[in-house]
């Protein structure tokens, strides 16, 4: 190659390459001498920036000032790391509490958070522990409980205990015990409220909107978007236990135990899912979803071809099979479960998981994988082609 040709391709690889690195963002690390604090790391990043916390009880109530950060642990899939970087709001009392997390509203899909325990927020009116204001901010793999949205002020109302009016992405949460309460006004959402973008994937439980007003959606409240692959469980308020005017999609859900209704006032197309007491709609069921032990909050279904224990680390073989296995959504993809997967994704916050329950044929399972058996059951037949041709040519 001549000289003249070499030094122009060298010219454009290093140009090429000083683009790329001025597009990343630094990343910024608590605690450290410069940033002891979540918020000091906040409040001197800029958009595509990305805060590293390391795992430890951070005692402070911080806000996104409307920058598209990435705000995370130092493993967000690890489960011991995010229950072990807490970030708890300040304050003893209830009524004198802030939101853990406030968002601007102005966030875009870039910013996300991540890998955290968020918990003891209160005192506002709206959004114990994440205040989300619309923000559309992703909000993945935390663990949001003991939050309680009130105030002492008359009238008083308590909308969205956990989160509120976060209108982007809401998945892998495990969103528990949380509170909407009020004394004269209206409770609304224990645990979600006018979140109206995608949920899915979320253990929403035994969350409660209580007090002497009106207390509806112990769940989720006035969340109209797309709500996919949740278990929904034991919450509790005087009308819609589960979920209360949520009029987007529900789907591939387990709606289960909640008081005082599993959905009311809910006009949204409710398909592929188990909810308890019945609900009409294409491919609903109505039966014990067989979790592992709620009591514990293992809410992984039962099954005879194989469960994933987190106590044990491993894959257990069970009594029973949940009927919510290989129940969803035909034209929902399988996505990672694990082989066997009968070629169609389970209900519930593991569906489409690499730690779904197994799907079980009435046999042993096989011991190798067979070219063609795309469900699992040890034969290629036309059950495997009709699962081909269902999602042939689709791109994920």
């Amino acid at each position: 190659m001549e000289a003249g040709k070499i030094k122009k391709a060298v010219f454009v690889v290093t140009i090429i390459f000083l683009f790329y690195v001025s597009s990343m963002g630094d990343e910024l690390y608590v605690p450290s001498k410069e940033y002891p604090t979540i918020q000091a790391a906040i409040d001197d990043a800029n958009d595509g920036d990305e805060i590293i916390v390391s795992p430890g009880t951070y005692r402070e109530n911080i806000t996104f000032l409307g920058n598209d950060i990435v705000l995370r642990s130092t493993n967000p899939e690890d489960e011991d790391v995010v229950a072990a970087t807490v970030i708890e709001g300040e304050g003893s009392d209830p009524f004198d509490r802030s939101p853990v997390v406030t968002f601007a509203g102005t966030e875009s899909e870039q910013c996300r958070l991540s890998g955290f325990t968020i918990t003891n927020g209160g005192g506002t009116n709206m959004g114990g522990g994440i205040l989300g204001d619309g923000t559309l901010a992703t909000i993945e793999n935390n663990i949001i409980y003991g939050n309680q949205a009130s105030t002492g002020m008359f009238p008083s109302n308590g909308y969205g205990g956990g989160l509120y009016e976060c209108d982007g992405l809401i998945q892998y949460n495990t969103i528990y015990e949380n509170q909407a309460v009020c004394d004269t006004g209206a409770a609304r959402g224990g645990g979600l409220y006018g979140c109206d973008g995608v949920i899915q994937h979320n253990i929403i439980y035994n969350n409660s909107a209580t007090g002497f007003g009106g207390h509806l959606g112990g769940g989720l409240c006035n969340c109209q978007g797309t709500i996919e692959n949740n278990t929904i469980f034991g919450n509790e308020a005087h009308y819609g236990g589960g979920l209360y005017d949520c009029n987007g999609t529900v789907r591939n859900c387990i709606v289960w135990g909640n008081t005082d209704d599993q959905l009311y006032e809910c006009y949204a197309d409710v398909t592929y899912s188990d909810i308890e007491g019945g609900w009409a709609g294409t491919g609903n069921i109505d039966n014990d979803p067989c979790f592992a032990d709620t009591g514990a909050g293992d809410f992984h279904l039962k099954s005879q071809g194989g469960r994933w224990d987190p106590d044990t680390q491993s894959w257990v073989i069970d009594a029973e099979t949940s009927p919510c296995i290989d129940a969803g959504d035909w034209a929902t993809p399988v996505g990672f479960e694990p082989f066997p997967n009968g070629g169609r994704r389970n209900m519930g916050a593991y569906g489409g998981r690499a730690r779904a329950g197994k799907s079980h044929f009435g046999k042993p399972h096989c011991k190798t994988i067979i070219a063609g058996d795309i469900n699992g059951d040890c034969k290629v037949d036309f059950v495997d082609l009709a699962i081909m041709a269902l999602h042939w040519l689709e791109e994920h």
